[in-house]
Parts: C-alpha cells; structure tokens; sequence
C-alpha cells in the first residue's frame, strides 16, 4: 500500500511540475499559482517524511506478540488512509487548476490594431507632376493606414491593411490593400491565399503603405503602388507559397504565386480582385540568400502573365505578354543600409504584331545611420522603357525616366519621424525638368 502511494506521490508531483509551464501567461495567475504549487509541494514533502518514519519503524522493530501483532495494524492503516485522501485531494486540486487554466486560453484578449499616418507639404513643378501621379504643392494629407495582423491559432493566421487617402478629385477612398488568410505548414512552407503585396524584389513586401517604416519619404516611382503611377502589379490576388531554411552559407528564402492575370483599365494596371475575367493566370517567383553573418541579402525574381487593355483615352488598347526577370541586393548593419534591384523585360506583343520589345528599370539607394536618429540617404532611378512596347504605352505613366533623390530621415521618437527629400530628373516626352522639394511627417502606433 505504501508503495502504491508513493507512485501516487510521485505522479502527483510528475503532473504539477509538467503544468507549470503552461501557467506562464500573466503575472497573478502565477503567483497564484506558485503558492498553490508550493503548498502541494509541502505537503508531498511531509508525506514522504511520514512514509520514510513508517518504513525505518517496520524494518528495526521486534516481532510482536501475536497479541499486540493483532491489534498494531490499525494505525498504519489509518495513516496509510489519511496519505491517500491528501493524494486525492491534490490530484483534484491539479485538476481544478488545469481546467481552469484551459478556460482563461479561450479568453479572447481581442485583436490589436496598429496605424500609420502622414502628412506631406511641399511643392512640384508641371514636369514632376507629369512624372508622378499626385503632383501638389502645399499641404497633403497623405495615407491613414490601419494594419491588423489576427493570430487565430498557431498555424491560422490573417493580415489586413485598410487604407484611407483622398484621390485626385479630393474624395476620400478607402482600400483593402492587403486582405490575406494563411497556413502555416512549417518555417519551410506557409500558404496565402487572397490579396496581398506581389513578392519581388525587396521594396514591395518589406514596405507597405504606412510611410513611416521607410527610410525615404518616397518610393522609387516604376515601383510605386498601381493607383499611384507605378507600372508593375504591385499587388496580386490569388495564392502565394513561402518559406525559408537555414543552410550553411545562410538562410534560403523562396515565394511562388499562382494568382489572377492583370488587365489594363484606363491606362492602369488592375489586378482584378473579384475574379480572372481574361482567364489569363500569373506566375511569379522570387528566391533568396541571407548570408550568414554578413548583413547581405541576393536574390532573384521573375514575373509571366499575360494582359491586356486600353489607355487612359479609351484611344488605343492591345494584349501583350509580360516576362520579367531580374535580380535585387540588399545589405545592412548598424551604421549603413544599402538596396538595389534590377528588372529586365522580354515582353511580346500579342495584337499589334510589333514583336518582343526589351526594356530595363533598376534602382539603388543608400543610406547612414548617425546615432539612430538622422539618416542622410541618396537613390538614383533608370527606367529604359521601350515606347514601342504596348505594356508600357497603355500605361498612363510607362515612359521611361530617370531620377535623383536626396534626403534625410530624423527619428524624433521610435514611433514618429522628419523626412526631407528634393528631386530632380529627366523624361521622355515631357519638356522642362522634373523636380520637387518635400517635407513629411510620419508616424507609427
């Protein structure tokens, strides 16, 4: 019987010490639950002093007298007894205590939603505002961005990004930038499906619409969003595989996207969030290598989809079969951060019968980071893009550009910064010389 108990001690014990763990999720419950601990622990402790002075009076003494033999059981028993009901009543205090573990779990603690906001003021020339979409000179209430990533279960997660800008007209629009459900299989396979930010290069998925995460105050404009004069599908609705391992050179990262073909709508490239209209699917890869120990990250990236349309004029309109292919850098320490990317196209022209048409669009950016707070940069754009080309001239700004920028980012807190940047640069097309001067103030919560 005392060994039976002792099993019982121990499992009691086993049990409590496997527990705790689980019990870490808030400060008074563990204290809470600690001192419940510390009191099964007491008690386990004194019943086993109790089982070592039963055992140690069993084994040194005399053989009774069949007499007093008959009648000295009765105590053993009771204690024997009285260990077993303490037992019990632990197993069913650990039992409480799980169940109600397993109850706060369920707890929704709600979803936490975090924002981006900023404000711009500055001034372009008619040749910037030619360049870029939004041309202003004065103050601009730039993008109010609500980013909420919902953790469902440990395997089950979301991400939405609703944003609130004014348009050209001055009408406030509210977009459903990212609205993405996933899976995760393992760190080497998570699965997306819905609309989410087109995984090439390095830009578009380390930056979305919330300014201040950036270190300049603009985007390198071929790679802007689709509404604001960028001539890539910056965003893509259909399914998205990624993943990463480590390796002994560094961490091997990998996408794919399987996802509905873009059209042209008005000189403007529509990824078509309701459904493939053209049953015209795009493909796209990207691999990458973070180099272990060194800051530097290599990779590679490609895009193939067919798309067609009309231009902003409703004067001309065409198919044309999209390949892109290229390759990006980055590196960063403490001090320095550096990127570039380079996209190349192959693409043929499907109705006009003008054949394949080749064009480049690369850029590279560099910046100092001086005791985390200012950060001077500098970034240089080319866009040789081929006007015969009907990808780019049904785009309302697919002609080919180049640029300079210089500015600098002040971090007045963690969560909130200065940007000053001018620009200067050149057009095919557009007489004069594209150049702006802007402020912006950025924040985070």
């Amino acid at each position: 019987m005392q060994n039976i108990t002792f099993k019982k001690t121990l499992v009691a014990m086993c049990v409590l010490t496997f527990l705790a763990p689980a019990w870490a999720g808030d400060s008074e419950r563990i204290k809470a639950l600690e001192q419940k601990l510390d009191q099964s622990m007491a008690t386990i402790v004194a019943m086993q002093k109790r089982l070592d002075e039963l055992e140690h009076k069993g084994d040194s003494a005399p053989a009774p007298a069949a007499v007093v033999g008959a009648a000295t059981p009765a105590p053993a028993a009771s204690s024997s007894a009285g260990i077993d009901a303490r037992v019990e009543a632990i197993e069913h205090s650990v039992a409480q205590i799980e169940a109600s573990s397993a109850a706060a779990a369920q707890v929704d603690t709600g979803l936490p939603i975090h924002g981006f906001a900023d404000v711009k003021l500055g001034d372009r020339n008619s040749a910037a505002a030619s360049l870029e979409k939004r041309g202003y000179r004065g103050v601009d209430v730039g993008t109010f961005d609500l980013y909420m990533t919902p953790q469902i279960s440990s395997q089950v997660k979301a991400l939405v990004e609703l944003a609130f800008e004014y348009d050209d007209s001055g009408e406030l629009e509210v977009d459903a930038e990212r609205m993405q459900l996933g899976y995760v299989f393992s760190d080497s396979l998570t699965v997306w499906a819905g609309r989410f930010h087109t995984p090439y290069g390095y830009w578009n998925t380390a930056f979305h619409h919330g300014a201040q995460i950036q270190t300049a105050l603009t985007r390198p404009q071929f790679l802007d969003f689709e509404d604001s004069g960028g001539i890539l599908p910056a965003h893509s609705v259909g399914l998205w595989l990624t993943g990463a391992r480590d390796t002994g050179l560094g961490r091997v990262g990998y996408d794919f996207t399987l996802v509905n073909g873009d059209r042209l709508d008005n000189g403007q490239l529509d990824f078509q969030a309701i459904g493939d209209g053209d049953s015209n699917v795009g493909l796209g890869f990207r691999t990458n290598l973070a180099v272990a120990g060194t800051g530097l990250t290599l990779g590679l990236h490609g895009l193939s989809q067919k798309i067609a349309g009309g231009n902003a004029l409703g004067t001309a309109s065409g198919r044309v079969q999209l390949n892109m292919l290229g390759g990006y850098a980055t590196y960063e320490n403490d001090d320095w951060e550096a990127m570039a990317e380079y996209y190349g196209f192959r693409n043929a022209d499907l109705s006009g019968g003008t054949g394949r048409h080749a064009s480049t669009a690369w850029y590279a950016q560099i910046g100092y980071n001086v005791n985390d707070q200012f950060t001077p940069y500098a970034r240089y754009e080319d866009a040789d893009l081929n006007s015969r080309d009907p990808y780019f001239n049904l785009q309302q700004f697919g002609q080919a550009y180049r640029r300079g920028v210089l500015g600098i980012r002040y971090n007045l807190t963690p969560k909130s910064a200065l940007k000053a940047e001018v620009m200067r640069g050149t057009q095919v097309g557009t007489p004069g010389t594209p150049s702006s001067l802007q402020f912006q103030y950025a924040i985070r919560f």
